[in-house]
């Protein structure tokens, strides 16, 4: 079943173990044990796998 982490509330619970979730406008979707998150920027993705640890904060599009 598929879990989503949009809220910072939502959020609290698990940004220890998920880090990358401080990105702004992060998405999480957790799938059975495996975590999907997405930093959202107005124009594009920035997504990473949950071992990438703070790799988040160099999120850079290549069209800006």
């Amino acid at each position: 079943m598929e879990r989503y982490f949009i809220t910072e509330e939502e959020k609290k619970e698990v940004i220890e173990k998920y880090p990358t979730l401080e990105c702004e406008n992060s998405i999480g979707m957790m799938i059975e044990d495996y975590m999907s998150i997405k930093c959202k920027v107005l124009t594009g993705t920035c997504t990473y796998r949950s071992g990438s640890k703070n790799e988040y904060k160099n999120c850079r599009l290549l069209n800006k």
